[in-house]
Parts: structure tokens; C-alpha cells; sequence
């Protein structure tokens, strides 16, 4: 049963705490940081970050400490660990015996509480980290037990680990770092992402063993939580790794607490890592704290964190740079350029629209281009993160001297809840129920997809619009809840219906094009304005990347029929958006396209 305290906390979050039900939300540490230190924030990596801005810049930083190790002492046992985690340092610490005697000599020469290694990684590390994060494997029992020499039997799942690490050429202390992190790892170049991996790192090195167990702490014997041991002999760690076992619990959904253990008894610095010996003679000392965290988190990772952003590769997979365009003699494959993306390339016709009237007719020009080339997309399912490229002057918006629409967006979309849309493979009969007996006009046509927008719901400037969209079911929109697998994606709510078959464009300057077509307009979707005179085309420009057209019908008054030629309701383009994979999406996150600055 939970506990009055954290159920308040987690009203107040948008992603919350995932403590044990046994935690003592009375304790008075754990009182003061969800009622006081947790204030105005809305998820608590903005509390570690707001711990690691502490402990990076101040000389004294009271009990941060006690507050880490409180929310670590609370912490879930983690289920599975498969795969990649993004991670940030939080602190470094001394956190060797002598480390009493060096805050005492510091205290009296300066008169503040000081820690010499934090100080030395806040001042000249935190922001220049060459860490990226971990990765996961399961392990089989033979494996395991070739690793630790037969004294692992796998009862329990274990976990083979390897740390991740970032590059900036433009760095010199990341470099440094780097380099020198090369003297005590068996570090491994990494040529390119692998499809499951999406960090962009650079190199790896640092093998771990990673298992449920008791803690190390000397203080704490009793808390479970996952181990990642380097010290076995085989795993090849030098000094000072070969001493070192992490340890982490979940805090949250999908970030995970953690804390370095260093052994630091003398008698056994120098010797082999022995299981047998008690923790007690080993003395385990806590060296720091840092976080992982899986893909949900990234984006407020990098907005949080900006200068730990990682470097992408300079080999990317042929998938990123390579169009998918129909065989036309118009329709030449475009250089990209080293190291970039198709999401470059559209980053860069966006900002070509943001610099005036006299450049916006030529890239849209272009981006009409890529759109005419793109291919027709057939079998598209599932759900799609989308992303606004550029907002064009449609309609009446022409009378205007500016881009209305574009210069107005990057102060809106805080505002905007949309994460993209779904699809799903129907049938007549499927999609009667959403538009009546004119699903008939479908009869023939195949694929008949029933798409939907998806929303988030988050404790931000989107809330309002969030709950406005709930609501839409009061004039006969339809609004529906995801399932289970969907809101693993994100999404809170579904709606802005729409049927999306394959058809020839309706907008008129793309000369019957053929398209997947997305109708928001038939009657019994009760669609409200201005979406209710709106048709969106798609077509893919990419493996995993599609690009849209915004169509709205200039003659709001003429009633519709699908039976009308569409050039009655004179259709005009009023901008392009994305829609893309996961994969996409890492990159679209990592180079700040479409995402709130």
C-alpha cells in the first residue's frame, strides 16, 4: 500500500517517483525532497539535475548526499535490464578513509565543506563527461560461468554489461578524457549505431557483470539491488576498475539510480578479486552517483544535459542517408553530405523558410520537389513519432506580408501535446462504425487504414490542450485510450480521427500523384474546424521516414461529397510534416529538429 507522502508526489509529477510501498515517506530527508527540493519540477531528472547542479558548482553542498542515498535506499530491485541506457554522472566523491581528514583541512583553510575529487569532476569533468550510458546482454549459464571461473551458476538472470562513451572533437577535456580513459579500459572502437543501440557513441570499453543481490554498502547490507561487478579477473579491467561495483535500483519508470563502490582495503588492492572474501574486509567505499536511463527519457536528457548531447557517427548506416524515391529522370538521388541525415537535409530547408519571404518560394519549392519523388507508402501500421517541418501560407494567410503560421510555431509548440499518429488495418465493416455507410465509397480499395493523432499528457505548458482533447466526445468526435503496447509509446489519448487509403493526390499542383490520403473529413467523425476541411498526403522519402502535406479546402461552405471532384473545394498546401521510427526519432530528438528550444 502506498503511502500518503508519495501518492501527494506523485499527483504533482508527470513521471513519478517508483518507490518500494515499504519506504518511510516520513523520514525526514525523504519529507524535505518531495515537499520542498521537488517544487515546481515535474519529473524527478529535473531533481537530479537540480542535485547535479549543486554538487558540480557549489564548494558546500549540505546533504545532497543524504538525499541521494535516501531515494537509492528506496529504490526498486530493476526486472530486466536488455539493452541500452543512457547515463549521466551525477557526482564523484573521495570516498576513501582519508577523505574525513582532507574535508577537515579543506574546511579550515576555507571555511566550507569541500570534497577534493568533486570538486575536481564538477569543475573540470561534468560538462565534458566522455560517459555515455550501458549496455545489456543477457547472459547463458556456460558463458557466465567461464566468466566467474564456476562460481556463478545463473540462477538468477545476469547480465553481460559494457559501458559507452561520447566524442567531441570540438572538446578538449572530453578528449582528454578520452585518451586517457584508454590507459586503464580495453576501450573498442564502435564503427556506426547498431539498429537496437541508438546513442551514436563512439567507443566502448569497460566489461561488467551485472546481477540481483545484496549491496555492497557496509552500511546497508540489507538493500537488494542490481550488482555490476568488473572485478572478475576475466573480464580484463585495470586498475582502478578491476576494485569497482556499481550498483542500481529504479527511482522511476525507465530511470535508474546509481552508486559507485570502490574497494579501498589495502591488504587486497593488489591481489586477485577473490568472492569468497566478506565485503566487510574488502571496504567497499561509495565514490559517486550517477543515472541510467532507457529511450523515454532521452529527449529531456539532452534538453537538461545539453552539453553531454552525443556525437553522431561519421559512418551512419546506409539507412539514414539513402532517399527512396519513384524512377523519374526529376528524381536524383541528393548528397547529403559526411555525418548527416535526410533530417538534416529537411532541418535545413525549415530554417531556409525561417529567413524570409524573398528565400520561402524556393524551399518550398524544394521541399515540393522531395515530396513529388517520395514514394506511394503501402503497408504502413503501428504508431509513428511526428515532427512539423514548415508551415506555408495557404488560403487567406497569403494576404500577409509574413509566414504567419511558421513564426508563430516555435512559441506554440510547447503548447502542442501531438507525439504523431497510428495506423491500423480495417475492413469495411471496421470503419462503418466510425463513418457510417460511407465507408461504401472504400469498397475496392486496399489497404482501408483507420488512423488516429496520438497526444501525451504531461504536467507542462500541453496540459490544458491535453484535457481539451479529452473532452472532444462532446460534439461526437471520437476519442479513445490507448492499449497497453501504445502506451508504451507515449501516448495518453487518441483522436482527430481519420481513414487513410492509398489514392491520387487532391492537391492540385502535384498532378495526381499517387498517394496514402488521409480524409479527417468525413461527417460522422464530427470533426471540429478547421480539421474538418482537411485531407493530409504521405509518401515515403526513406526507409522508416515519410513525409506529409497539410491540404485544407479554401471553400469552407461547399458541403462534402466524395462523389465532388475534389478541385471544387480548391485544396492549397499549408505546410509539410514527418513522420518516422524510432530510429528516426533518436535523430530527430538528438539534433533539435521540431522540439522545444
Amino acid at each position: 500500500m502506498k503511502t500518503k507522502g508519495l501518492e501527494e508526489a506523485a499527483v504533482a509529477l508527470s513521471r513519478p517517483f517508483t518507490l518500494i510501498e515499504g519506504c518511510d515517506m516520513k523520514n525526514p530527508v525523504l519529507k524535505k525532497i518531495m515537499e520542498e527540493d521537488i517544487k515546481d519540477m515535474d519529473t524527478p531528472l529535473k531533481l537530479m539535475k537540480h542535485y547535479a547542479d549543486i554538487l558540480n558548482k557549489e564548494k558546500s553542498y549540505g546533504d545532497i548526499d543524504k538525499k541521494l542515498d535516501a531515494l537509492f535506499l528506496c529504490g526498486k530491485v530493476i526486472e530486466s535490464l536488455d539493452g541500452y541506457y543512457h547515463g549521466i554522472t551525477i557526482s564523484l566523491k573521495t570516498g576513501i578513509d582519508s577523505h574525513d581528514i582532507l574535508s577537515e583541512i579543506g574546511s579550515r583553510l576555507i571555511g566550507e565543506k569541500i570534497d577534493p575529487l568533486q570538486i575536481f569532476y564538477g569543475r573540470l569533468l561534468s560538462k565534458s563527461s566522455p560517459w555515455a550510458g550501458k549496455n545489456f546482454k543477457e547472459l547463458g549459464k556456460k558463458k557466465l560461468s567461464d566468466i566467474t571461473d564456476g562460481f556463478e551458476k545463473g540462477e538468477a538472470a545476469t547480465y553481460l554489461g559494457i559501458n559507452s562513451f561520447r566524442k567531441n572533437n570540438k572538446d578538449f577535456v572530453n578528449n582528454l578524457s578520452g585518451y586517457a580513459l584508454t590507459a586503464i579500459m580495453d576501450m573498442e572502437g564502435v564503427p556506426g549505431p547498431k539498429k537496437e543501440q541508438r546513442s551514436w557513441i563512439y567507443a566502448k570499453g569497460g566489461l561488467f557483470i551485472a546481477k540481483r543481490q545484496m549491496s555492497v554498502d557496509p552500511e546497508h547490507p540489507e538493500k537488494e539491488v542490481i550488482a555490476l561487478n568488473y572485478r572478475w579477473k576475466s573480464l580484463g579491467n585495470m586498475f582502478p576498475n578491476r576494485l569497482l561495483i556499481d550498483e542500481i535500483v529504479e527511482i522511476a519508470k525507465g530511470l535508474y539510480l546509481g552508486k559507485l563502490f570502490y574497494a579501498t582495503s589495502l591488504k587486497y588492492i593488489a591481489k586477485d578479486y577473490d568472492p569468497g572474501i566478506s565485503l566487510q574486509d574488502y571496504k567497499y567505499r561509495n565514490f559517486g552517483y550517477f543515472l541510467l536511463m532507457d529511450d523515454t527519457w532521452l529527449h529531456e536528457k539532452n534538453m537538461l544535459f545539453p552539453e553531454l548531447a552525443y556525437k553522431m557517427a561519421d559512418n551512419l548506416p546506409e539507412k539514414f542517408s539513402a532517399f527512396h524515391f519513384i524512377s523519374s529522370p526529376e528524381c536524383k538521388p541528393k548528397s547529403i553530405g559526411k555525418g548527416k541525415t535526410i533530417l538534416h537535409f529537411l532541418q535545413e530547408l525549415s530554417k531556409g523558410v525561417e529567413e524570409g519571404t524573398a528565400s520561402e518560394e524556393k524551399y518550398f519549392n524544394e521541399m515540393h520537389k522531395l515530396f513529388m519523388c517520395g514514394q506511394r507508402p503501402d503497408g504502413i501500421k503501428g504508431f509513428l513519432h511526428g515532427g512539423v517541418v514548415a508551415f506555408k501560407r495557404g488560403g487567406f494567410l497569403k494576404k500577409f506580408d509574413k509566414n504567419i503560421l511558421n513564426e508563430l510555431w516555435p512559441a506554440v509548440r510547447p503548447f502542442s501535446p501531438w507525439t504523431g499518429k497510428t495506423f491500423t488495418n480495417s475492413s469495411l465493416e471496421g470503419i462503418r462504425k466510425y463513418i457510417g455507410n460511407d465507408a461504401d465509397y472504400y469498397k475496392g480499395k486496399e489497404p482501408v487504414i483507420i488512423g488516429t493523432n496520438t497526444y501525451r499528457k504531461e504536467l507542462d505548458l500541453s496540459l490544458p490542450a491535453t484535457a481539451f482533447i479529452e473532452h472532444l466526445d462532446k460534439i461526437g468526435m471520437v476519442v479513445e485510450y490507448p492499449d497497453e503496447k501504445e502506451k508504451e509509446e507515449g501516448i495518453y489519448v487518441k483522436s482527430f480521427y481519420f481513414i487513410a487509403a492509398s489514392n491520387k493526390s487532391v492537391n492540385p499542383e502535384c498532378k495526381d500523384k499517387d498517394v496514402l490520403q488521409f480524409n479527417y473529413r468525413w461527417p460522422k467523425f464530427h470533426t471540429m474546424p478547421p480539421d474538418n476541411l482537411c485531407i493530409d498526403e504521405l509518401v515515403c522519402i526513406a526507409d522508416g521516414l515519410y513525409l506529409g502535406q497539410l491540404l485544407y479546402s479554401i471553400e469552407p461552405k461547399i458541403e462534402y461529397s466524395p462523389e465532388n471532384d475534389p478541385s471544387i473545394y480548391k485544396y492549397e498546401d499549408f505546410g509539410y510534416f514527418m513522420l518516422m521510427d524510432d530510429e528516426w526519432y533518436a535523430i530527430k530528438e538528438f539534433i533539435r529538429f521540431d522540439t522545444e528550444r
